[in-house]
């Protein structure tokens, strides 16, 4: 068993949140993939009564990355006086036949999904994807029957076996971790080509398709596709020792004359990262929302970071979210709001959605269920200000990991939001409806957020 010792201090009455960054003996980040947790506050060792449970999530699983937080209402039941802590981790090991990755989550640029043919077997109809548009004529494509690659860093959560599925039409090749696999025909049901054991990491995955010249002029006569879907089949990873982090804690009154600064009234209300100001794309027209910078930051109640309805890749927003995180983390703690837009994974790249998530320091991640839960979402909170429906046909649904849920459909939350420093990240997983052109109740509902402290979620 691995303890890690550290101590903290908590001011009563106020929000408190720590992160902690746990490593190898070798000083690599560990892989917390597969670990459960949980974390409690005590007048001493041998309570059996814990004062507090810390709220405990997974800022960033695969590089060790945990935050243990309380909310000021939990802080201010605590007495001054010294406790102590723990957080405890167990692994949970994983059940065989966990989908880990997939070309349905191919978003390079230039990749095309959705086609179906009825030469095509089940498995390419629901994985497929091509690099050659699938309208139009083939003529108008730069080498329709040239060789496409693409190489991607797929994250192998667990030690043990996995199998590769791959069928392609017509020739292809899937080279996983510099060993190659054969693509199954267009038309097989049999498509398991390989299996592979490989330790906890991250790989190099490259895909190769390749069109065959038939004469004829259009996809839809001469269709290219490849599918892949990786499958963790089990291992010997169950029995891993837990992992503790201890410590005292040293709960104190504030009785300071001065005050931390927390801002709440703004030059403007909307402002947006876009592609003119470190974004990767442009603002729609009459949307009410204005282009922020990163040095405007403190001029906006809230910006908006991620998507503005349309698909692609977002590598620019990561990047200035990543460069210029000390800015925006001093913007969240002294009250700012923090919008994230994401995009269900058939148009944007949810990879660098929850790698800009992680960055900036919320527990909230993106998953993607795959169906629509239908046009108009429940709110999930008890505050009056935030609008009672939302109009958004959302894909994705979000992962809170101890954050509140703010709306959801039939799939789950499609909103949420997190407390960080005097600030909060809002979260919205799906650009369209009424995220598209955001209204002043909705801005003076999440701002809101940012000073109750008394709603309840659901």
């Amino acid at each position: 068993m691995s303890v890690y010792v550290n101590n903290i201090t908590i001011n009563t009455g106020e929000y408190f949140s720590r992160d902690f960054y746990l490593d190898n003996v070798d000083g690599t980040p560990l892989n917390l993939v597969g670990y459960a947790g949980s974390s409690y506050i005590r007048k001493h060792s041998e309570s059996l009564s814990p004062t507090a449970t810390f709220n405990l999530g997974f800022v960033d699983r695969a590089n060790g990355r945990i935050r243990v937080s309380l909310a000021s209402t939990i802080t201010k039941e605590i007495k001054p006086g010294r406790y102590v802590y723990d957080v405890l981790f167990d692994y949970q090991g994983s059940a065989s036949n966990e989908g880990v990755w997939s070309t349905l989550q191919a978003t390079n640029s230039g990749s095309y999904r959705g086609y179906t043919d009825v030469s095509w077997s089940s498995f390419m109809n629901t994985y497929a994807y091509s690099r050659v548009p699938q309208s139009g004529n083939l003529s108008n494509v730069s080498e329709p029957f040239g060789i496409k690659t693409d190489t991607y860093t797929v994250n192998f959560p667990y030690d043990g076996q996995y199998r590769i599925d791959a069928a392609v039409d017509n020739v292809g090749e899937v080279i996983l971790n510099g060993v190659s696999y054969a693509p199954a025909a267009l038309n097989s049901n049999t498509v398991a080509v390989g299996t592979t054991t490989l330790v906890a990491g991250n790989k190099t995955l490259i895909l190769k398709q390749q069109n065959t010249n038939n004469g004829a002029t259009t996809f839809a006569q001469n269709p290219v596709g490849l599918a892949v879907s990786i499958t963790y089949l089990g291992g010997s990873t169950v029995g891993k020792k837990s992992i503790v982090i201890e410590g005292n804690i040293l709960a104190t009154e504030d009785i300071s004359t001065s005050c931390v600064f927390v801002k709440t009234e703004y030059t403007y209300k909307w402002g947006a990262i876009t592609n003119n100001t470190g974004g990767d794309q442009a603002l729609r027209g009459g949307t009410g929302i204005l282009e922020a910078t990163i040095s405007t930051l403190s001029e906006y109640g809230v910006v908006i970071f991620g998507y503005h309805s349309a698909c692609g890749s977002i590598s620019n927003t990561l990047a200035t979210v990543q460069t210029n995180i000390d800015i925006i983390t001093s913007y969240i703690t002294n009250g700012g709001v923090v919008w994230f837009r994401g995009e269900h994974t058939s148009c944007g790249n949810q990879t660098q959605s929850n790698q800009v998530l992680a960055a900036l320091g919320t527990v909230m991640r993106l998953t993607n269920p795959g169906v629509s839960g239908g046009s108009n979402l429940t709110k999930a909170t008890s505050s009056t200000l935030m609008p009672s429906i939302v109009n958004n046909n959302a894909t994705n649904t979000i992962q809170l990991n101890g954050a509140n849920g703010l709306y959801k459909d039939s799939s789950g939350y499609v909103a949420a939001y997190e407390k960080i420093g005097n600030g909060i990240i809002f979260l919205q997983s799906d650009v369209d409806g009424g995220w598209e052109t955001p209204s002043n109740e909705l801005y003076n509902g999440i701002r809101d957020l940012v000073v109750s402290s008394n709603y309840a979620f659901t």
